[in-house]
């Protein structure tokens, strides 16, 4: 991957946050992408497909986001 590719996946995450945020369904957080990749903000693992498919905003797996969610 190189620096635009790079640049380039920053650019659609922030924007789909924004556009989340504004929309109000789905976290303010800044998804992680790595490689073209969502990952998790905590543990930076790819999030599966089938949570995305089922919470398209997600920027954390089931296991980090539980332990938000506990304040942990």
């Amino acid at each position: 991957m190189d620096r635009f590719d790079w640049a380039s996946d920053i650019e659609t995450s922030e924007r789909e946050a924004l556009i989340a945020s504004h929309l109000g369904n789905g976290s303010a957080e800044i998804p992680l992408v790595i490689a073209g990749v969502r990952c998790c903000r905590d543990c930076e693992e790819p999030i599966p497909e089938a949570r995305l498919r089922v919470k398209p905003n997600a920027v954390r797996c089931v296991k980090c986001q539980e332990r938000y969610e506990r304040g942990a």
